[in-house]
């Protein structure tokens, strides 16, 4: 199966979570953070149930947003 990184705004509260990009919280008045995800490039489904890929990117988005 071929993968491809792309980049989502999503709930800093649940982006672990599978439903993210369906979570009220990104919907709502809610703090967002740009990470990673790994896709499938045949489907466009989100692999390892949505949980944020292992990148030098997330981890910094993470650090970033946890020193503001």
């Amino acid at each position: 199966m071929k993968t491809k990184l792309e980049k989502k705004q999503v709930c800093v509260e649940c982006f672990d979570s599978a439903n993210a990009f369906d979570c009220v919280c990104y919907n709502g008045k809610y703090n967002t953070i740009l990470l990673e995800f790994e896709v499938c490039e045949c489907c466009g489904h989100l692999i390892n149930n949505g949980i944020p890929a292992d990148t030098e990117f997330n981890k910094n988005q993470i650090l970033n947003y946890k020193n503001k």
